[in-house]
């Protein structure tokens, strides 16, 4: 079961990323909207096909949406400041080049994404849904 949800996790994460870099250029090139507009639209984008991919796919969650969406949110919102803290870090203080700095980034970070999601985010024991709280 666990490496079954780490396997789709990664099909899902691939896809959210897809979907962002595809809406992120076709807001900005064929819409016209400023980069950041379009980068933040193509985030919220790729947050709902993640969200979606995993609530159905890697977790198949029992949860309600109202449950899960904000959580998953905060999973989302997290692991970017998460990323960003690494950035910083590995960069700032320890003088690493921006390259290197990446690689605890892809381990670090969709690794913790991973357990919030699947203890927290879409964690059904807890969940209304499953008749308990």
């Amino acid at each position: 079961m666990l490496l079954r949800q780490l396997k789709r996790f990664a099909v899902t994460g691939g896809a959210a990323t897809v979907a962002h870099v595809l809406a992120g250029l076709a807001l900005h090139h064929l819409v016209g909207l400023s980069p950041l507009w379009a980068n933040f639209l193509a985030f919220l984008t790729a947050w709902s096909v993640s969200y979606l991919g995993n609530w159905f796919w890697t977790f198949e969650a029992r949860t309600t949406h109202r449950y899960s969406a904000p959580r998953f949110l905060v999973v989302a919102l997290g692991s970017f400041a998460l990323n960003q803290a690494i950035v910083w870090f590995t960069t700032g203080v320890l003088d690493w080049p921006f390259w290197l700095a990446l690689v605890p980034v892809v381990i670090i970070v969709p690794t913790t994404g991973f357990l919030a999601s699947r203890y927290w985010a879409y964690n059904d024991k807890r969940s209304p849904a499953s008749g308990t709280s």
